[in-house]
């Protein structure tokens, strides 16, 4: 499976994100990480919201647990709580994330 961590910059551009998701490649997003090192000023603009809408296959993860005080429940809950993203669509991404690429190509 082809996947990049991180890769949030590609919501800014929909060919990258066309390239992504005709490639089935994942990204594997750290919301939180996001945050507090500044790529994202507020959560519930967070470009997660952008990548899934437009068809790109994202996974939810947390990023240094001790460092960021977050673990994936928690990245879960502040997506849902911002708004950013809804308890429909955080459950899809969570059920995507379960399934090896071949999975969810056929």
């Amino acid at each position: 499976m082809d996947e990049v961590q991180h890769g949030i910059a590609a919501a800014y551009d929909k060919g990258i994100m066309r390239f992504l998701t005709d490639n089935h490649i994942r990204l594997n997003i750290t919301p939180t990480s996001n945050i507090l090192l500044g790529r994202v000023e507020k959560l519930k603009e967070h470009p997660i919201s952008l990548l899934y809408r437009n068809g790109v296959d994202v996974t939810i993860n947390s990023d240094d647990v001790l460092m960021f005080d977050s673990d994936v429940s928690k990245e879960y809950l502040r997506l849902y709580e911002s708004g950013c993203l809804s308890a429909e669509e955080l459950d899809d991404i969570r059920e995507n994330g379960l399934k090896s690429i071949e999975e969810i190509i056929t």
